[in-house]
């Protein structure tokens, strides 16, 4: 349970002093009963039983939040009750991935300070750099006598082969055009239909054409291209010289390379834009690894395939680990969670997440809205790796009960319909006014613009464990 010692009441308070306390006291009075409601509700009509399995504390509460550009001080940074809200968010939860956490921890410090140092602890990577790294961190957050760090911690990092590529590969144009010379009756039109659209009167690729060129087709290089010959290349003398031109390339020209001018090519191998984290922890009988991501973005057509070509490649590399792992200990699970940006529920990206033995729990599928703050996108996610083989040799197993997302925003920092009288607008208006930002955008930067999506996951296999040993011959 959070600790708020320093909203006590003091005689020497001043008066706006008080004011502000009596207000974030009833804010997060109102925001803890809505939590408690909105977890109790997400069980719908569950068992007796199962019921009081989850007061007995059998089940772990797994979280996934994007906190907007935690700390920034853009817009002023956040508020004294922003950093309250939030652990106070935290608190109802065991274990959450956070993303979007930045180079300055002291906020995320403060938001410990606030659970209780001696009760929760965090797990943080360095930051990401470069301009699509945005130098954010990726954090785990958990509570310590519900979940134990198993001393294993990494990012992931895509060997040579496997890079993030654009849709096309590795490629290069040349801005005048390219200068082609195809053997003589040579079609280069593939055999099949060409996935067309049509769109003011033009003919369109629907998607990207690629064309196996014939053996014998010539191309001239665009201007800036070099020839490299790798070390240890031998080279034709003459006299006592180098003899490196067009008549002496039969000795070299086995071993050279050519390189297109750098600003010309396109599809370059890439690593993750922001590194995911992986981390292995257990609770209760249930040993697990999560591995949380914050997916590029990128807009327009190629950010869009860069985006759905990380969550590809992404769900590919841990496949590959998880049977790995399945294969030494088939009671260690992969569970891979955060802001995968994905579009909606039918979209390519959606598909992507879904490959390789990845699958989203029923639970959360059923979710009809989405966790952006608009709740129109289903940019959070968590899924876990299911092994191909029928049932499980272990004692443990993944067995997800109650799930859900919290708009918080129905109950701080309000606004429109959540916000009948306009009260927490007019309060905060000087706020909005100093950074001449609106106020639904700018308490985003105060919370979040994505809201926390969660799991149950069951720890307690005890009886199930007694049960097969009753049942042996």
């Amino acid at each position: 349970m959070p600790v708020y010692s320093s909203l006590r009441i003091r005689e020497n308070d001043a008066g706006h002093i008080k004011a502000w306390k009596k207000r974030t006291a009833e804010k997060l009075l109102l925001l803890r009963a809505a939590l408690d409601t909105h977890i109790a509700d997400a069980s719908g009509e569950e068992s007796a039983e199962r019921a009081c399995e989850r007061n007995g504390r059998q089940w772990l509460r797994l979280a996934t939040w994007n906190i907007r550009e935690f700390d920034t001080l853009k817009y002023g940074g956040r508020l004294k009750e922003s950093l309250y809200f939030i652990a106070e968010i935290i608190s109802h939860f065991d274990i959450v991935a956070l993303q979007e956490v930045r180079e300055d921890l002291a906020c995320l410090q403060s938001v410990v300070q606030f659970l209780g140092q001696h009760e929760w602890d965090y797990i943080a990577t360095d930051v990401t750099e470069g301009s699509s790294g945005n130098r954010e961190r990726m954090v785990f957050i958990y509570q310590k006598n519900r979940v134990r760090f198993t001393s294993i911690a990494g990012e992931v990092m895509l060997d040579k082969g496997d890079l993030v590529t654009d849709s096309s590969g590795l490629c290069f144009r040349d801005a005048s055009g390219l200068k082609v010379e195809f053997p003589e009756g040579v079609t280069l039109l593939p055999s099949g239909d060409v996935p067309v659209i049509k769109r003011k009167g033009k003919v369109l690729l629907e998607d990207d054409l690629v064309i196996p060129l014939p053996a014998g087709t010539r191309i001239v290089l665009p201007e800036g291209s070099s020839l490299v010959l790798p070390g240890g290349t031998q080279l034709p003398v003459e006299n006592g010289q180098v003899a490196l031109d067009a008549a002496s390339h039969q000795a070299w020209s086995p071993h050279a390379l050519v390189r297109p001018p750098y600003d010309l090519l396109s599809g370059i191998g890439l690593q993750f834009a922001r590194s995911p984290f992986l981390v292995t922890f257990q609770a209760g009988w249930l040993k697990f690894i999560l591995c949380t991501v914050h997916i590029y973005y990128g807009t327009g057509k190629e950010g869009l395939a860069r985006r759905n070509e990380e969550i590809r490649k992404l769900t590919r590399f841990l496949s590959r680990r998880a049977e790995s792992e399945h294969d030494s200990d088939a009671e260690n699970f992969f569970f891979v969670l955060g802001d995968f940006n994905i579009v909606g529920k039918k979209h390519v990206t959606w598909e992507s997440l879904h490959s390789n033995g990845f699958r989203v729990p029923e639970q959360l599928q059923k979710i009809p809205a989405g966790s952006n703050a608009a709740r129109d996108k289903a940019y959070d996610q968590i899924a876990f790796w299911q092994p191909t083989a029928a049932g499980h040799p272990g004692t443990t197993f993944i067995d997800v009960g109650n799930a859900g997302i919290f708009d918080y925003f129905k109950y701080v920092f309000r606004w429109g319909d959540d916000d009948h009288d306009g009260e927490d607008e007019r309060y905060y208006a000087e706020k909005t006014k100093t950074h001449k930002l609106a106020y639904k955008e700018w308490r985003t930067y105060q919370m979040s613009d994505h809201l926390p999506m969660w799991i149950e996951l069951r720890t307690d296999f005890g009886t199930d464990y007694l049960s097969a040993v009753s049942a042996s011959d």
